[in-house]
């Protein structure tokens, strides 16, 4: 998290007196003196929101240049992002050779900005556009509580939030949906009818039973299935109910972890495990759950007795699942 000293006289301004008290006091002090407001710019404790609100009198009083490269850089993205101008400034600063540079700025820019989300359409998008980088582009997942809180933030004052969603999936980290989860608990109905939303796809959550259950069912399938999960990409802008992960029952059947990007075991296969799963790969989906569940649970339990089971022939492993004994004969 960026921490600083102290506020900035020109934070403290915005947050107290407001966004026209901002502007009217720059403005001024600029005139009056104009090395103070520079200074005040570059100052290393100014908030990303102030920038930004500032951008018209930084422009009509032509301080641009006067800006340090953290200032001029946050305002280029943010140029690129509001005027759709294809310059390719930000493809250049998370390129190479200045990857860490443009990565230390726009965390500045998301964290120093986040608690002003929702103030206004514009700075939303930036906002959401510098969330997807920093996930795809640096996978950096610190920053996916401030996400989830902004979601369901802004969902209550029903504002958009599809590019936000996108940006929290896209951290392709199954782990990640408990912080959706943690507002099935939440008292407001509109927290729980996101997470509701947000989480449909996990087939073991039900609409009609209690938040501590629902909790609970979601909890449970992660642990149950999260070695062998699949990020399928699907998010709020494709539909209303998104699947951004699928089971991949291969895996599960085997207890062999899966890539979460591309949903293939990662480890090679021996002669024998090949030939089960080409046999395992003949039968129905239902089955293929029901064999799957069974040996991932086994395999938790008793290492010997999922040994036991997974070399009998595959009739042999379906007839003792359906017996229901719970153990080997």
């Amino acid at each position: 998290m960026w921490i600083v000293d102290s506020l900035n006289i020109l934070d403290e301004i915005r947050i107290t007196k407001g966004f026209n008290e901002l502007k009217n006091y720059f403005y001024t002090l600029i005139q009056s003196n104009p090395q103070n407001g520079i200074n005040l710019l570059n100052s290393h404790n100014l908030r990303f929101s102030s920038l930004f609100i500032l951008q018209p009198e930084i422009q009509k009083l032509n301080l641009y240049e006067k800006l340090n490269t953290r200032n001029k850089i946050a305002l280029d993205i943010t140029k690129e992002i509001l005027t759709k101008e294809k310059k390719f400034l930000i493809t250049k600063y998370t390129s190479s050779e200045y990857s860490q540079i443009a990565y230390s700025i726009l965390k500045w820019m998301f964290e120093t900005g986040f608690t002003d989300n929702g103030f206004n359409n514009q700075f939303d998008e930036i906002l959401d556009i510098i969330a997807l980088l920093l996930i795809k582009i640096y996978k950096e997942t610190s920053i996916l509580p401030i996400i989830a809180d902004m979601i369901f933030k802004r969902n209550k004052e029903n504002l958009y939030i599809h590019d936000l969603v996108w940006a929290f999936l896209e951290s392709r980290n199954p782990n990640s949906l408990i912080l959706i989860a943690n507002r099935l608990l939440s008292k407001e109905t509109s927290d729980n009818q996101l997470a509701l939303n947000l989480l449909s796809f996990i087939p073991t959550l039900k609409k009609n039973e209690s938040k501590e259950k629902q909790y609970i069912s979601v909890v449970e399938w992660l642990e149950d299935n999260y070695p062998f999960l699949y990020f399928k990409g699907e998010n709020l802008q494709q539909k209303n109910k998104p699947v951004p992960y699928i089971v991949i029952l291969e895996g599960k059947y085997l207890c062999k972890n899966v890539s979460v990007n591309t949903g293939k075991i990662i480890n090679s296969l021996t002669v024998k495990e090949q030939k089960l799963l080409d046999d395992f790969n003949k039968l129905d989906k239902n089955t293929k759950i029901l064999l799957s569940d069974f040996s991932y649970s086994t395999y938790k339990k008793s290492n010997y007795l999922w040994k036991k089971w997974i070399n009998r022939p595959i009739n042999e492993q379906i007839r003792i699942v359906q017996s229901k004994m719970g153990g080997i004969q």
